[in-house]
């Protein structure tokens, strides 16, 4: 560490009267030293021309930062040696050969030196103390790489404190990785390097169908999901927000690893889709299938190898094939080079070998043969250590399967408990048993008799199905948490929001809240706008099914600007400011439709060799003008034909064809006039969405050009991106909010 608090020895008497201020402050700088330090965010420096000097100090003088830092200090001083432990890998039996066998190759070496240091010439012996320590230091440096996993693995307990701890102990890297560094990227953001110009130039195209695997953009609900994982161990959460608005990429993220805040394990994730049309039994069956097919994935990754009987045969038999294999070949290569006849090899072998007596091994077998025989016994001994190696692993794999055995027998459980659950789910199970018996008697004469039982296993009813449900699903949290393979499970319905009847929708949350409240277990279910209204009105002497169910509600709020610009600058590297706000403004921040936006944008490129930001804005609006003109005329023929109806007809088929941002500001008065402030009318509803819409139209037309300059990307272009989504909701506070925001920026009214 550098600077004024690195040195814990370095320090002023004053301090004293705070040490754990201190101590906080000193944890943080180390921190931010060592993440500085790493690829990662040297590699976002460059990228950025940023200096490590000014996003250290930018990082330190955050109190926020400083105040995590303490608070997980004091986290540490009281969970001492308790605490989540993840569940290590278990130790592989090639790990530890790496560490017996340069062992016992420099013994042997060692010990074959010194039998045969008399016999050896002199250039022999120069050869092998040269060979010496070059075969020391390639075993030192094996084994030096193996040790320290290994400590790492049987050491238990807590980090002993030490001066580069600084109070955080073995929780060090989980300050680093959840606290640290995401402020340093978010901090590198805020301050990256921002391109300005007219044409869409951008340097490559990241990931703009699906998420990246880091690139999450950090709102202010994707914070408080991560706050809610980390210490919520159980309930039933609403995610809320209109459509568009993100909660199925939240859910995916949170699948990903991507939302998850604690040292721990992320949660075992199950996400279904609420169907629109449903049967409660079968929907919380298909949650049970679903969590136990999860169940079965994350247990294939994690339980180790454990053999079976079957798979003891088969190895069996393959080292059988194997043994004869090589004897074989020891056969044949030595009768090929030993000195006599081939098919005397082994015996004259077998006689070498009753005549030499230790410890006098080198005459025998090396300095009286020829060197044909000294090449076959060369080959023999290499075949007998091979299989002398293949011998002794035996037992230890052996006694290590009976450990792992041991160790995992829970998880083992827990995977046929799994199996079962999920036979027993798909099928109907039935059991037929019997006996049946014939007497004969002489002339021809029979008695008989036979008797059997079926049994069919009834389908379970819904509470039964639910009580299933939630032992099992109990359990398995209790059991992955016990042995440290995940923190919690995570059962997520999403799609909640797409059933478009607001009484299915709660009906199906009362159907099934009873899985609700298990231990260990969180439940995420995506929810309309109508749900989170309910929600936002309890205690107003009125509650519902999304009331009563849910115990918090994260609401997913469209992007904000500078979350939209980052959004595009992390999938087009490169791209000027004006296209970012170009995309925030049509998009209206909803990630969905910024999504959409950004590969228009991109398609124009494919077309136009770096297109102006006034060409792009006038391809992108004349097809969305288009668009909107077809559904215009759609609604108003299936209204009733009047002379009314008829002359916004005439007006509505002249959208496509205006160009000019000035001819459609006329246009958008043309079809406003008349309107009035009941929106119950289906004429003067029609009447105010297209008006809005052409209006905002030409407001984009007229304001995203080629003269855009930098000093004009202000936050006020924000008042476009509200516009937009109004469009939707609202169009008379969208007609309201245009006129303002021309007013305010000198563009002429629609009169």
């Amino acid at each position: 560490m550098t600077g004024e608090w690195s040195d814990p020895r370095a320090f002023d008497a004053g301090w004293l009267d705070d040490f754990a201020s201190w101590t906080a402050r000193a944890a943080l700088e180390s921190l931010v030293d060592e993440a500085l330090a790493g690829p990662e965010l040297a590699g976002a420096l460059r990228r950025e021309s940023l200096r490590a000097t000014d996003v250290r100090e930018g990082l330190l003088e955050n109190e926020s930062l400083l105040a995590k830092i303490r608070m997980l200090q004091d986290q540490v001083s009281a969970e001492g040696a308790s605490g989540f432990r993840p569940r290590g890998r278990p130790v592989r039996v090639s790990e530890l050969g790496w560490l017996l066998i340069p062992f016992v190759l420099e013994v042997g070496y060692l010990s074959l030196l010194q039998r045969a240091w008399d016999a050896m010439p002199v250039f022999l012996r120069i050869f092998a103390v040269l060979a010496l320590p070059c075969g020391l230091v390639a075993a030192v440096a094996r084994m030096s790489r193996r040790t320290p996993e290994l400590r790492a693995r049987f050491t238990s307990g807590p980090a002993e404190f030490g001066d580069e701890q600084l109070g955080l102990g073995r929780r060090r890297p989980f300050a680093l990785r959840e606290i640290v560094l995401p402020e340093a990227r978010d901090f590198i953001s805020a301050h990256r390097l921002l391109h300005y110009g007219t044409e869409l130039v951008f340097e490559k195209q990241c990931e703009l169908y699906e998420e990246a695997t880091g690139d999450v953009v950090p709102t202010a609900a994707a914070k408080r999901l991560r706050r809610i994982l980390e210490r919520a161990g159980t309930g039933a959460i609403a995610l809320g927000g209109q459509r568009g608005s993100g909660k199925t990429t939240a859910i995916l993220s949170l699948q990903r690893g991507l939302i998850h805040g604690t040292e721990n394990p992320a949660p075992l994730v199950v996400v279904a889709a609420a169907p629109a049309n449903y049967d409660a039994r079968d929907f919380v069956l298909h949650l049970h299938g679903l969590l136990c097919k999860a169940v079965l994935d994350l247990l294939w990754n994690e339980l180790p190898p454990v053999r079976s009987w079957r798979s003891w045969l088969r190895r069996g038999a393959r080292l059988s094939a194997d043994l004869i294999g090589s004897a074989a070949v020891a056969w044949a290569i030595g009768g090929w080079l030993w000195d006599g006849s081939f098919t005397r090899f082994p015996i004259e072998l077998g006689l070498l070998l009753r005549r030499i007596h230790f410890p006098d091994l080198i005459d025998p077998l090396w300095t009286d043969q020829p060197a044909g025989n000294r090449i076959a016994l060369i080959v023999i001994v290499l075949l007998a250590l091979r299989w002398t190696l293949k011998v002794l692993r035996i037992p230890i794999d052996v006694l290590l399967d009976a450990v792992q055995r041991k160790r995992s027998a829970g998880l083992l459980e827990l995977e046929a408990d799994a199996r079962r659950q999920l036979d027993r789910i798909r099928y109907l199970q039935t059991h037929t048993s019997g006996w049946s018996g014939k007497l004969l008697f002489p002339g021809s004469a029979d008695l008989g008799r036979t008797q059997s039982t079926q049994r069919a296993e009834q389908q379970l009813t819904h509470p039964e199905v639910v009580a299933e449900f939630r032992a099992f699903a109990q359990r398995t949290a209790g059991l992955l948490r016990g042995e440290g393979v995940t923190d919690r499970l995570v059962v997520a319905i999403d799609e909640l929001d797409k059933i478009g009847e607001q009484e299915k929708a709660q009906q199906l949350v009362n159907d099934v809240k009873g899985i609700f409240g298990v231990p260990g277990c969180l439940y995420l279910v995506a929810v309309s706008d109508d749900a989170v209204l309910s929600f936002e009105q309890r205690g107003l002497a009125m509650r519902d099914a999304f009331d009563s169910a849910f115990s918090e509600l994260v609401r997913l709020e469209p992007f904000t600007q500078d979350e939209s610009r980052l959004w595009i600058a992390q999938r087009l590297p490169g791209v000027p400011e004006q296209f970012c706000h170009l995309g925030h403004c049509l998009s209206g921040g909803l990630p969905r439709d910024l999504r959409r936006v950004t590969i228009d944008m991109v398609d124009v490129t494919t077309e136009l060799y770096q297109p102006s930001l006034s060409a792009v804005t006038s391809i992108l609006l004349r097809a969305e003008l288009t668009a909107k003109t077809s559904a215009f005329t759609g609604q108003a023929r299936a209204l009733e034909q009047t002379t009314e109806l008829a002359q916004l007809w005439t007006k509505l088929l002249r959208i496509p064809e205006t160009r000019e941002a000035a001819e459609l500001a006329a246009l958008a008065a043309e079809l406003h006039e008349g309107a009035t402030h009941d929106l119950a009318t289906p004429v003067n509803l029609l009447r105010h969405h297209s008006s809005a819409f052409v209006l905002f139209c030409a407001t984009m037309l007229e304001l995203f050009t080629d003269a855009l300059t930098d000093d004009r990307l202000t936050p006020a272009l924000h008042q476009l991106a509200v516009a937009r989504r109004h469009l939707a909701l609202d169009p008379h506070l969208a007609w309201s909010t245009l006129t303002d925001f021309r007013k305010a920026h000198d563009l002429a009214l629609p009169e």
